[in-house]
């Protein structure tokens, strides 16, 4: 009994108490109300405008606000240049640039021999200059980095119909300058960069179109698993490409649905004729890496990685210029290439037709890959990107590089993941990493043509591993969501099939090394 008397007594104590409104306001009738609040229609065929209506709506739409969030949608540097922090982020993006730029440079040498595309190197050079100009401004994510990708550059061999090169002596290394004197040999080599430049023009046009037309809305509905799963099929893709410069040696590449184990098996196979220079420097490579990521560096509070990547470039440059080492480079590639600069020219448009299907190829593979890469950096950093605005940047840049005679651009994995491995926080560091290649290419460019393809192998393989996480994480996976475990193999399954068709379809010639296309 006291304790429902006591919860009566609370009850009653904390009842609402009733409140009272007070309204003030005019009392109106139809008239007052109309006159007030008129609204014109139309009579007899006109139609009368409320001046002040159609000021009030023009002030609401066209706000500074809404203005400058335009700005900000349309060129993203806007946004991060004016918050940037130079006491913190700039030593980071200045050694991440520099790492990425010498990484780039040796890179692009053995591009166009991975390829067969014996385009001049200072026309990329200069391409992939103004490209990452280009995405500075235009792009939204902050850690990309634009240029040639070997997945997509490969995608350009079933372009070149009239290239002579047909039979594979130029790939082979039987290929010299003299031959061009032969004006046969100039005129299919200059047909063939006209084929490669109108391709990349179609390929930017139909990006820029995508973007433009909101398509970048179909990466929301992209889950994570189907994202990871593709760049994970890239890296395995890449780890194969890179056999041959960690072995040093030759094998016969295989096309066909299961290409990707026979190669393996090849491999398996040749590891007793394997150059042992090329595996001391891989391993030296990789464990020097190994031991770089347990250095700890901070500056103002901001964790920094030691440029490992950086002194083992210059370092093993400068040592090969003093001692001859029995291993690959790119020392070979020029000898080949007949020029190393031709001047920029429209495409030829008459061509465009013939090269519909392939730009359409083109296009899809190399906006996906920069898109899904966007989004893997972007949610590892906690910020998000416009896939439209990608799209519209990307495109853009191959709008440009088609003048210079090059294959399509698009976000490069392993360059992007040593720019934010190495400290990079805003694309501060793209613009560092274009102006080192730029510099090293027109003045240093032979200083880098001995360094073994080994070293370089090394680099890209211990920042590409990472990706492969999500075949590791399969089995668990499996238990969480058997769907999204699904959707992992499918997008796996369905990467390795495109190559596998690829290479059917344009099979490369047997026993070169290093020519499986799809690596980097």
């Amino acid at each position: 009994m006291q304790t429902e008397r006591s919860l009566q007594s609370f009850s009653n104590r904390y009842r609402q108490i009733p409140f009272v409104y007070d309204v003030k306001r005019s009392v109106y009738n139809e008239e007052n109300f109309q006159q007030e609040h008129r609204k014109k229609g139309p009579t007899s065929g006109n139609v009368d405008i409320d001046i002040t209506t159609f000021k009030h709506h023009v002030q609401c739409r066209c706000s500074w606000h809404k203005f400058l969030r335009c700005m900000l949608t349309v060129f993203p540097f806007l946004e991060w240049i004016c918050l940037y922090r130079f006491k913190d982020w700039l030593l980071g993006d200045l050694l991440a640039g520099l790492s990425v730029g010498l990484v780039q440079v040796p890179q692009g040498l053995i591009l166009s021999l991975l390829t067969r595309q014996l385009i001049p190197p200072l026309n990329v050079t200069y391409a992939a200059f103004c490209s990452s100009v280009i995405y500075v401004i235009f792009g939204s994510c902050h850690q990309m980095s634009i240029g040639p990708f070997l997945l997509v550059s490969a995608l350009m061999i079933n372009v070149l119909k009239d290239r002579p090169f047909n039979s594979g002596h130029l790939i082979l290394g039987t290929f010299v300058k003299d031959d061009f004197s032969v004006p046969t040999f100039y005129l299919s080599y200059n047909r063939s960069l006209s084929m490669v430049a109108s391709t990349t023009f179609l390929t930017g046009i139909i990006q820029l179109s995508m973007g433009m037309l909101g398509m970048g809305f179909m990466a929301t509905y992209l889950p994570e698993a189907t994202t990871s799963a593709y760049l994970a099929a890239v890296a395995l893709h890449i780890i194969v490409a890179q056999m041959t410069c960690i072995l040093g040696i030759m094998v016969s590449f295989h096309a066909g649905p299961v290409s990707f184990i026979y190669n393996i098996i090849n491999y398996c196979i040749a590891l007793p004729k394997a150059n042992s220079t090329s595996i001391l420097l891989f391993i030296t490579s990789v464990v020097a890496l190994r031991i770089n990521k347990c250095i700890r560096i901070t500056f103002n509070r901001y964790p920094i990685e030691f440029p490992m990547e950086l002194l083992l470039i210059l370092g093993f440059s400068l040592l090969t210029s003093k001692i001859t080492m029995a291993t690959e480079n790119s020392k070979m590639l020029m000898n080949m290439i007949p020029y190393s600069f031709v001047f920029p020219e429209n495409p030829e448009f008459g061509i465009l037709s013939r090269v519909v299907l392939q730009a359409l190829s083109l296009s899809f593979v190399s906006s996906f890959l920069l898109v899904s890469l966007g989004k893997k950096v972007a949610n590892f950093h906690n910020y998000r990107t416009n896939s439209n605005q990608d799209l519209i940047a990307i495109g853009l840049c191959n709008l440009l590089s088609s003048f210079f005679k090059c294959c399509v651009f698009t976000g490069s994995l392993s360059r992007t993941t040593i720019q934010d491995k190495s400290g990079g926080r805003q694309q501060f560091a793209s613009l560092v990493g274009a102006g080192v290649m730029l510099l090293l290419m027109v003045k240093m460019a032979s200083f880098f043509h001995n360094l073994p393809n080994a070293v370089l192998a090394g680099i890209i393989l211990s920042n590409v591993v990472p990706y492969l996480e999500a075949i590791y994480n399969l089995p668990s996976l499996w238990r969480q969501d058997k769907y999204e475990c699904v959707s992992t193999d499918a997008s796996s399954g369905c990467n390795l099939g495109v190559r596998e068709a690829e290479a059917h379809t344009y099979p490369l010639p047997h026993g070169f090394p290093g020519l499986d296309p799809w690596g980097q």
